[in-house]
């Protein structure tokens, strides 16, 4: 299963462009930007991006591409888990 990972235009203009392109290397990953995410109050003071859906921010780059991973590590423990349960 994919991670989709969605970025706003707007915040990547501050920062995290160089995150999005590492991001969409990655095989695992599907990365999109949309011109806005409707988060202009967090946005005006961080950086963010949506991981699944769920929102991830940090003050700096780096710590933002950090978080990513760890959400996504994090999201795929649990969906390990899930189908553990069924089987």
């Amino acid at each position: 299963m994919f991670t989709l990972v969605e970025f706003c235009s707007s915040n990547m203009l501050k920062g995290t462009e160089d995150i999005y392109q590492k991001l969409d290397e990655d095989p695992g990953i599907d990365v999109l930007d949309y011109g806005c995410l409707n988060n202009c109050g967090l946005c005006s003071k961080a950086f963010f991006v949506l991981v699944d859906g769920e929102i991830v921010s940090a003050m700096t780059a780096d710590k933002l591409l950090e978080k990513i991973y760890k959400r996504i590590e994090k999201n795929n423990e649990k969906l390990e888990k899930e189908f553990d349960d069924l089987s």
